[in-house]
């Protein structure tokens, strides 16, 4: 499996955040030095490095998705603006 977490989905835009990710076996016991592949849904919305960090760019929700050994989990991040003071 792959569990993904991150601090929050809810997002304002220039924000950033890391999204940690834990691959494990069958068993539940915990893989190390195994590749994961990020992609964005929407990268108009938020983007996301190969490391996990997650940017919001403009107004919208994407799907933050983690893929490693053809086993993939998803997160959705909702962006919005700042509130006005």
């Amino acid at each position: 499996t792959v569990e993904l977490s991150a601090p929050d989905s809810s997002l304002i835009v220039f924000d950033t955040v890391q999204i940690t990710a834990v691959l494990k076996d069958a068993g539940g016991n915990v893989l190390t030095g195994r590749a994961i592949t990020w992609t964005s849904s929407n990268t108009g919305v938020a983007t996301v490095s190969a490391t996990g960090q997650v940017a919001a760019a403009s107004v919208g929700s994407a799907t933050i998705t983690a893929m490693s050994e053809g086993v993939s989990s998803t997160i959705v991040f909702t962006v919005a603006l700042a509130p006005v003071a």
